[in-house]
Formats: C-alpha cells, structure tokens, sequence
C-alpha cells in the first residue's frame, strides 16, 4: 500500500532526516515509520477496524499526518474534517459517513460534543494519553491493504453548496505523487513549509513532497507572521499557499526583515495569482513560482507550470496558464456533448486517470452526475493551447449569459484588479429584463486608497469589450474566500 510503502522507503533511504516538524515538535523518517505502526496498534486496540471511517478535528499539527498513516495502515478510512465549520455542519458531515471515531484537539472535541450515536470512541490529540496510545499494544498483525481499498473521505471545499465527500484510495495518491515527481522533480533536501490545510485535496501537495524525503513544517493555521516565522527557523526552500497568502505575506511589515534567501520556490494554487502580487514577490523573495492546478476529485493537483514558463514580472498583460497535465493523467477541453473542441476554443476541462476519486461516498447519483463518458468533469471552463498548456477562464456555474453571449467573470475581476486602488473584487451575475443577465461587481479598496464606481467602470471600459463590463460596482470590506482562497459567490448572489 503507497503510503505504507512511502514510510518504508523514507526510513531506509533517510532514517535519521526530519519528515514532519511543527511548533511544537519534530519527528524524523524513522521515528514516524515507528509511530505509524504503533497508532495503528493502538487505534486496533480501540475497536478501530479495516473499513471504519474516523474523522478528524485539528489544525494542523504532527498528529493529523501520523493518524492519517495509521489509519491507512490498518485499513480505516480517515474523514479530515473543517475545523471552522459549525456543530451542525461538522454532525451532519459525520452522521453522513457513519464515523465510528472522532480524532482531535481537546477545544475542538469539547466544542463538538454532541454528535452521532454512530461515535464510540473519541481520542484527544493533544493529551498524553495520544502520545503513550500504541506503546503497550501486543504486537499484532495488521490486515493487508491493497491501493486499491479505500483509505479516505476527503471533502471539497463547497463554494456552492453542501461539500461532498470525496472517496479516495492509495492508487490515487500514488498516481499523482508519480506524475508530480517526474514534472516537478522534488528533491530529498526540500524543507516545504505547508501553509495550507490538511482537511481537504491540498493535502496531496504534502503527501507528494514527502514522498520525494522532503521535510514537510506544518502550522496551527496560517498567519503572516507565523508563515514568515517559519521560513526563517526552518530554512524553508518551499512555500505552499493560495495567493491570498502571499499577499497578505507581503503586506506584514515584518516581510522587509525577514530573510528569504534560502527559498527556491514558492507553490500556489486554488485561485489565479493577481499579476500584482506575483511581481511584487518575484522581486522581493527573488525564487521561482510553480502554479499547482488540482480537484480533490481527480486527485489532488493534476497539472502544474513550472518557473521557466511564468511570465516575466511586470508583464500587465500576461496571462498565468495553470500548466501542463502531470504523466499518467489525461485532460482535455469538451464541448457539452463531451467532445473534444480544437486547441485554443473553450470547454469544460474534463481529466480521467488513476487518480480519479472511486466516486463521492454514499452518492451514486452526484457520481453520475460529475461522470461524463468515463471522464471526470471539472466544473471549469477553459483552453488546451498548442504546447499542452491549460489555461481556466471561469467556472461553469459562474459564466453570466448576457444576451446569448457568454461573460466570464474572472476576466472582470483581472480587469478590476489592475487598477491601483483596488485590493480585491468578485463579480456575480444579476438579472436583468433586457439582456436576462448583466454583470454586478463587488470591489473592496486597498486601505487608504479610494475609488468611485464611475471610476472604476471607465478603467473596466479600457480593457474590455461592452458587453463584458458591469453594470454597477458595489463596495465591501471583504471579498467573501474560503480557507483555499476561494470566493464564495453563493454569499454575494444572496
């Protein structure tokens, strides 16, 4: 089994290198190969069994990554849960997976204390009883688990409705750390530090380093100044974040005395790198950029585009593709009928491979749904180019239909962008009696810097043909994003 099999090669090549540190500790490729083994004892112990689903409540820390290898080990499926989401979200995301277990942080655990009667046991992370649990467990065998077996309920991120869990096994993880190292090319002296969450796909991106021996730090939660914390003491040559992230990376006043020179490459993903930010910070941390395009559905991240094919800083009008398809994964650009359409003419990017979910848990009808000739729909629109390059220009359900023409609002919100004074913007569609749709954008300003809507509009008319421009501008604090720097347009159309 892949991740099993991960540890093992680790331990062997590299024994004594750090795999995981945190705040609070650190565990080295042989220490973590040990524990994996004795949490899964432990957990055996419990009544966890081969097929039981356990959540689990953290921010991220040692723990979550050694009970993910633990569970896989013994065969149980681990469900990495929100950790912001509300008591009925998190009850309603365990009752529909029957967790048998909840693993997590104490405030977390008392914070949810009321949850499905399907629970009989509840571990606490952070307590010693977790440090010392598997210590005193007879030695057993394990079951056999085959890559095929699923290992876990990964669930999206639900910008536009209830999150979906996302049933994955070891092949998949497999597949897509395969195709990542021969395009990537991660090396066993990387010390990534993962800015993201370990609770949902992006995860992948962790599992994929370290399946290369690199270093993997992990924090409670992003912060500017923890992120530009732990550069600093790890020596970090890897960042792992949404652009949000950078940005607000940029901005902390600590940034200008922090030192960046051991960084070789700044991974982002999960939204389109403003070309603002990504000028800035080619300047001012002097590394190579690396986009990471990926669904938790077909694996994690499927297609990447590697520093010597970004654009060159300053270039106002460049355009970042998301990249190329990693080996041993396909996708292409399909019409509605699911045909391939010619290089350069938008579809919905639609991928197919071993790292394809087994479908979403307990959903054969959403399965279906998402399924289109044996290819996995992605849900978003965009262009295959001449050299293999994908490129997104919106998301299928955010395309504005403004008199029988299409209007893509993430070209919009790029035009928008480019103004001074503009910190953030989204843009939705509004009814409309005349053109049944017309483009509505919602604008938050840089602070101390200002801009009126009839401003804005006329930079807009600059850039893009009239029926792409919209009707009105609305200014807010906040663009709405989730924790992968999503925007949450399900807020700004209500």
């Amino acid at each position: 089994m892949w991740l099993t099999q991960l540890l093992e090669r680790n331990r062997q090549c590299f024994a004594e290198r750090t795999a995981l540190v945190d705040e609070e500790r650190s565990v080295t490729w042989g220490q973590l190969y040990d524990r994996t083994a004795e949490l899964a004892r432990g957990f055996a112990e419990l009544g966890i069994e081969r097929g039981d689903r356990v959540a689990v409540l953290s921010k991220d820390r040692i723990e979550v990554l050694e009970s993910y290898f633990a569970l896989a080990r013994l065969g149980a499926l681990f469900v990495p849960l929100n950790h912001s989401l509300a008591e009925p979200e998190v009850a309603g995301i365990v009752e529909r997976v029957g967790a048998s277990a909840v693993l997590g942080e104490s405030e977390l655990l008392d914070r949810h204390a009321r949850l499905p009667e399907s629970v009989r046991v509840r571990v606490a992370l952070d307590k010693p009883a977790f440090a010392t649990l598997g210590t005193l467990a007879p030695r057993r065998e394990l079951p056999p688990v085959a890559d095929t077996d699923p290992i876990a309920v990964l669930h999206t991120s639900a910008t536009t409705g209830q999150a979906k869990g996302v049933t994955v096994d070891s092949a998949s993880f497999r597949a897509i750390a395969l195709g990542w190292l021969v395009m990537a090319r991660p090396t066993d002296d990387i010390v990534m530090v993962n800015c993201c969450p370990l609770y949902h796909g992006s995860m992948v991106v962790s599992l994929t380093y370290m399946a290369a021996g690199a270093t993997v730090a992990l924090m409670p939660g992003f912060t500017p100044q923890r992120a530009l914390t732990a550069v600093e003491r790890h020596r970090a040559t890897h960042m792992w974040m949404v652009p949000q992230m950078l940005r607000f990376m940029l901005q902390a006043r600590s940034s200008q005395r922090t030192d960046f020179s051991s960084l070789r490459e700044i991974l982002y993903g999960a939204a389109p790198m403003p070309l603002d930010v990504y000028t800035e910070a080619v300047e001012r941390l002097g590394c190579g950029f690396r986009q990471v395009y990926g669904m938790t559905e077909v694996g994690g991240p499927f297609v990447t585009l590697g520093p010597d094919e970004h654009p060159a800083p300053g270039d106002v009008t460049a355009r970042i593709p998301c990249g190329r398809v990693v080996p041993g994964m396909s996708a292409r650009a399909v019409d509605r009928e699911g045909r391939q359409v010619p290089c350069g003419e938008i579809g919905e990017i639609v991928v197919r491979g071993p790292g394809v979910m087994q479908g979403y848990w307990n959903d054969p009808e959403a399965t279906r749904e998402i399924t289109l000739d044996g290819w996995t729909r992605t849900g978003d629109l965009g262009f295959v180019d001449e050299e293999g390059r994908i490129s997104l220009v919106d998301r299928t359900k955010d395309v504005i239909i403004r008199a029988g023409q299409n209007v893509y609002p993430s070209e919009i919100e790029r035009a928008l962008m480019t103004h001074p004074a503009v910190h953030d913007a989204a843009v939705v569609g509004t009814p409309d009696e005349d053109y049944g749709e017309v483009p509505l954008a919602y604008v938050a300003l840089e602070p101390d810097r200002e801009a009126s809507a009839a401003e804005l509009l006329g930079h807009v008319a600059r850039l893009l043909a009239p029926y792409k421009r919209p009707r009105s501008v609305e200014f807010i604090e906040q663009v709405p994003r989730n924790p992968a720097g999503k925007i949450i347009k399900k807020l700004l159309r209500a």
